[in-house]
């Protein structure tokens, strides 16, 4: 048990883990790197930069470019990045969270990304929202809110963690940095003028895109839906999607409303110091992934080095691997196909409860220490 507990082993475990990865980059071709090639081929195209990701923030484009910079095959580049940014994501994290902490990272990403981790961008802006946890965790306010813009300037998510800052923040000084938010909200509208100038026909179309997407498969909005009726399944917007004579938008909008009085609950636990940052910000992060109408698996790379700042519990560890389940093998398997929207039920119904189970474990432990602080009065 002590072997585990070294650095060493994290470092087995993540090359061993790039292997897998180039493997599958160099045997699989999956279409969202083939897209982020077309991005990148269009945006060098004359006139320059005049050709933006439409499903994606601005600023993914020049995450997309990278790999032009490598000499070898696109695919194999891009690999390539994305184990760095992991790398670079271990490195930081092992020095402030120890070892530990590295293993449970490995540990969730072997389990539930493994078939699709190099073939996702999605690793950058997780790698930045981490730093803007870390960051925040130090009290190092302007680069907790400066990597949490780069993030959100890539995959939009960051964004979530804005409140738990502000209230992280008051809670340390009684002031409430309204100036930080609306710069953090400036930075988004100066990307999208940026690429509207160049482009003007193409500002906003990721915030369109989004919008006008359906309910995909792996949604709890889907999860319920295949629950309480024989849903419909269509491909659009680069996913298979659920239809059901209008009741997956009906979950939908319900569980949009029940996600922001969550996070309304949330915020309070915070303000009144029933939570702490951290765990503010799991909950929102998964309150975000578990209402919208859209949870692709790769989703789910974005919690991993978060969740693994606290001790992790089943539910999680299963909830990733009936991911992996679900996507890659429940695609690539004849005959499983019909199985995947409800092994994602299972997947969804697990991390819901181990969110649940996340809050029980922390209000027993708040009410066991005031207790024992009573007493001891």
């Amino acid at each position: 048990m002590r072997v585990l507990k070294t650095p060493t082993a994290v470092w087995i475990t993540y090359i061993a883990f790039s292997l897998v990865e180039l493997w599958l980059a160099i045997h699989f071709r999956e279409n969202d790197v083939g897209e982020y090639h077309r991005y990148a081929l269009l945006a060098l195209t004359p006139p320059l930069l005049h050709h933006w990701p439409k499903e994606y923030p601005a600023m993914s484009q020049f995450i997309f470019l990278l790999p032009l910079l490598l000499p070898f095959s696109y695919r194999f580049s891009f690999a390539l990045l994305t184990l760095v940014a992991l790398a670079l994501l271990l490195s930081k994290g092992m020095k402030r969270y120890g070892t530990q902490w590295g293993i449970r990272v490995l540990g969730y990403l072997s389990l539930g990304t493994i078939g699709l981790f190099s073939e996702r961008y999605d690793i950058f802006a997780a790698l930045f929202g981490f730093l803007a946890i870390d960051q925040a965790l130090q009290k190092h306010w302007s680069w907790a809110w400066t990597f949490s813009v780069i993030g959100f300037l890539l995959k939009l998510f960051p964004a979530v963690f804005w409140p738990v800052f502000l209230i992280a923040e008051w809670r340390e000084t009684r002031r409430i940095r309204w100036d930080r938010l609306v710069l953090s909200l400036l930075a988004g509208l100066a990307m999208v003028g940026f690429q509207a100038l160049l482009a003007s026909h193409q500002a906003f179309t990721s915030y369109r895109y989004l919008l006008n997407r359906p309910v995909e498969i792996g949604s709890l909005a889907a999860s319920l839906t295949a629950l309480l009726s024989h849903p419909h399944l269509f491909y659009a917007f680069g996913s298979v999607d659920v239809k059901a004579h209008g009741l997956a938008h009906i979950i939908g909008d319900t569980l949009t409303v029940v996600g922001i009085i969550s996070w309304l609950a949330v915020f309070w636990a915070q303000w009144r110091g029933s939570l702490d940052m951290v765990e503010a910000a799991i909950l929102t992060l998964g309150i975000l992934l578990l209402t919208t109408k859209v949870f692709s698996a790769q989703y789910l790379i974005w919690l991993a080095p978060i969740i693994a700042l606290k001790p992790g519990n089943l539910s999680f560890v299963l909830a990733y691997l009936l991911t992996s389940l679900g996507y890659p093998v429940g695609y690539a398997i004849p005959g499983l196909f019909p199985w995947v929207i409800y092994i994602f039920a299972a997947r969804n119904l697990l991390l819901t409860s181990g969110f649940v189970l996340f809050v029980w474990r922390q209000i027993h432990f708040v009410s066991s220490t005031m207790l024992k602080q009573s007493l001891t009065r």
